[in-house]
């Protein structure tokens, strides 16, 4: 099938001819080439005008889509090939892609690319990047190692060939390309044996620049039902961002309409299950140069005078800041440097779950900085959110949908697995990742989570392989320090745990930028002190972390430590501050219902009538003994909630004995008066097996004798 191919010039001029020398051989005797070219570049339009074999366009728009589009109009094939001007091509690329629309129902089809955003994205080993004649040669040993046709849901800007009338169907070219559009019309495939190689210097003719009158920063946020918190977080940001843009992915609630009272732009969206494309889709409506992501459950802090002046003078070499974001759980907090603030114009998210940051067009990460002028306190991990909004269940399923996308999506599908609590899953996750040559930031997090789940799992020969690697991948010395810690602690060798503790300093962050420092580590320490006879101090660092709201063990552990210095779990309740009670009652789900009751009646010791206690009650209600049943009952019908007694709870407990379920229901009748207690009443006597009946009818005398006395009248 002929195709036409569209090259937007760029780059420099000797990648500008590169590429001319390369694709002149490819061609077939039906293709035709036409050269756009950008404005102001008179260097590129001299050395385009010399190719007789090619039809030049000029004096079109600066805008990339209006060039792709001026193209188009120059051309007639019913295939046509988008081709950025500094592209390295190499023998035969041309004829598979061609090829492919062989196939009717194919409608976009594209080679790898090095350096190319996308699932065409490929990363090649440095000696084959070290010059264009080597990379031609691996290049040929690609087309003979690699075959067939991949579907995607979406192919990159460098390079793609396209359906014209399905692109025209599609509403035309657009920078990022309507891949979502294409997909309604037909198959998007890679073409595994065609092999290109992207420069992508500063002179990419992909590369879009802001306008000139563009505001210096806007903030972009993605929500849904976020009206507890939105107020909260919009009114700190209005102050640091010159414009606010709130794209909601379907709340039912108020979010919209707090979020418009604040003074942001709200755009009403929707939610196709990728992270990485609502943010974009939010970014596409930002107008600033710098663009700030943040997340309704967030709060800036900082100071945005001095923000501002930073993005004002920052280099051109700079294209992001690290923000340091804080993340509290009920076992302390998660700490990140996280590239929350880049150029607008040149970066947008890849990847449906825990999207990355990357260049638009060549899919990199952007080079930056700590900025210590801003700060982000994120609530979203604590234990009770995390639960209300199922976020576990979620990113498993995406993380599932996604896990074909290449390394980074194999390393976050570990990572779901590992949560889910499946980690067989997610090391086979991880091995497949490594085997698919990650670049070093995701070899470093698969390496981590195979060892973490290797030593969850007793496969210890596995894990000291894996660690061995991890130190030669590693940057950080806390990074590998950090995984032997979780090795070392499931083998049991503890003296090794506390030696490696000593090493590492206080606060400290590992190579995927989180915080892994002694501080973070604390619960090993915890751990290991107790395992080695000190119990005393292990006690002693564990009420450090309790005055601060950590929750740094189970509750269980905790309970554990506690008793090893002859004390309980009332001494919880008296250390932790209000703040967190509430992770505290969260963590009480696991634990069996004596501790989790224990607990909650330490904790009503010292806050009499906290209403969230009653919704740990109301979950333990039908497990709970009679006696603490009578009690909870008489506090939460004070409180106006006699329909959550739990005397009347436990009457209807069907796996609990017919002699526990008849005292329950007699002590509701008798001591409040509740004649909903019938009716589960006569069903428990009922139950009674007629050897145990004058032993129940005894308690029933002394626990309900009013009650007792009716029945013993019948």
């Amino acid at each position: 099938m002929p195709v036409s191919v569209i090259v937007t010039a760029g780059g420099t001029t000797a990648d500008f001819q590169n590429l001319l020398s390369g694709l002149r051989p490819t061609l077939g005797l039906r293709d035709e080439v036409v050269c756009v070219l950008p404005p102001q570049r008179h260097d590129l339009a001299v050395k385009a005008r010399t190719q007789r074999w090619l039809t030049v366009v000029d004096e079109t728009p600066p805008e990339h889509a209006a060039r792709w589009s001026a193209g188009l109009a120059a051309t007639t094939n019913p295939v046509v090939v988008l081709l950025d001007g500094d592209t390295v091509l190499t023998p035969h690329w041309l004829e598979p892609i061609a090829a492919a629309f062989d196939d009717p129902t194919v409608v976009a089809a594209g080679p790898r690319c090095h350096r190319s955003l996308g699932p065409q994205r490929v990363r090649l080993p440095p000696e084959a990047a070290a010059g264009i004649p080597v990379f031609k040669a691996y290049a040929r040993q690609w087309r003979q190692d690699h075959r067939g046709l991949t579907d995607v849901d979406r192919l990159g800007p460098v390079c793609v060939a396209v359906r014209r009338e399905a692109l025209e169907r599609a509403g035309g070219p657009t920078l990022d390309m309507p891949y979502a559009e294409l997909r309604e019309q037909g198959r998007l495939v890679l073409v595994e044996s065609a092999l290109i190689a992207h420069l992508g210097g500063r002179q990419c003719a992909l590369r879009p620049a802001p306008p000139a009158d563009a505001p210096l920063l806007s903030a972009s946020l993605i929500v849904k039902d976020e009206e507890a918190v939105i107020a909260t977080c919009l009114n700190v940001l209005r102050a640091v961002a010159d414009e606010i843009v709130v794209y909601d992915t379907g709340s039912t609630d108020r979010t919209r309409e707090i979020a418009r009272e604040m003074g942001a732009r709200v755009i009403d969206g929707y939610w196709d299950d990728h992270f990485g494309d609502a943010r974009n889709r939010s970014l596409a409506h930002c107008r600033g140069r710098w663009a700030l992501t943040v997340d309704a459950d967030e709060v800036v802090g900082g100071d945005p005078k001095a923000l501002r002046q930073q993005l004002e003078t920052a280099g051109r070499t700079l294209d992001a800041f690290l923000v340091h974001v804080d993340s509290p759980t009920g076992a302390g907090s998660v700490s990140v440097w996280s590239p929350r603030l880049f150029r607008a114009a040149e970066y947008r998210y890849s990847g449906r779950l825990h999207e990355q940051v990357t260049h638009r067009i060549t899919g990199e990460v952007p080079q930056n900085e700590r900025t210590e002028t801003l700060s982000l306190a994120h609530s979203g991990y604590l234990g009770a959110t995390v639960a209300t909004k199922d976020k576990v269940r979620r990113n498993h399923r995406l993380a599932a949908l996604a896990k074909s996308d290449g390394p980074e999506a194999l390393y976050n599908f570990a990572r779901a697995e590992r949560d889910a609590g499946d980690p067989a899953g997610a090391i086979d996750a991880c091995r497949s990742g490594l085997a698919a040559n990650p670049e070093a930031f995701i070899r470093v997090g698969l390496l981590s989570i195979l060892i973490r789940c290797c030593a969850e799992t007793g496969r210890f020969p596995e894990a000291n392989e894996a660690l061995a690697e991890l130190r030669t991948a590693a940057r950080e010395q806390v990074t590998t320090d950090q995984s032997e810690i979780v090795v070392r602690t499931a083998e049991g060798n503890h003296e090794r745990v506390l030696e490696l503790l000593r090493g590492i300093p206080e606060n400290a962050f590992n190579d995927l930028g989180v915080e892994a420092g002694r501080r973070r580590l604390r619960p090993f320490e915890i751990i290991s002190l107790r395992a080695t006879g000190r119990p005393a101090e292990a006690a002693e660092l564990l009420r450090a972390e309790l005055r601060a709201g950590r929750l740094v063990l189970p509750l269980g552990d905790i309970a554990k430590v506690l008793e090893g210095a002859g004390s309980d779990v009332a001494e919880l309740a008296r250390l932790i501050p209000e703040h967190a009670v509430r992770e505290v009652l969260y963590a009480t789900r696991p634990e069996a219902p004596p501790l989790a009751e224990a607990v909650v009646e330490a904790l009503w010791e010292r806050f009499p009538g906290d209403p969230q206690l009653f919704g740990v009650v109301v979950w333990l209600a039908g497990r709970l003994p009679v006696n603490s049943a009578i009690r909870w009952s008489g506090r939460m019908r004070e409180q106006g909630l006699a329909r959550y007694c739990p005397l009347l709870a436990l009457a209807a407990a069907t796996d609990r004995s017919a002699r526990d379920r008849a005292l329950a229901a007699a002590a509701a009748l008798e001591l409040f008066g509740d004649q909903a207690a019938l009716p589960p009443l006569s069903e428990a006597l009922a139950l009674v097996p007629d050897d145990q009946s004058r032993a129940v009818l005894k308690e029933l005398r002394a626990l309900a004798p009013g009650v007792a006395s009716a029945i013993s009248s019948v």
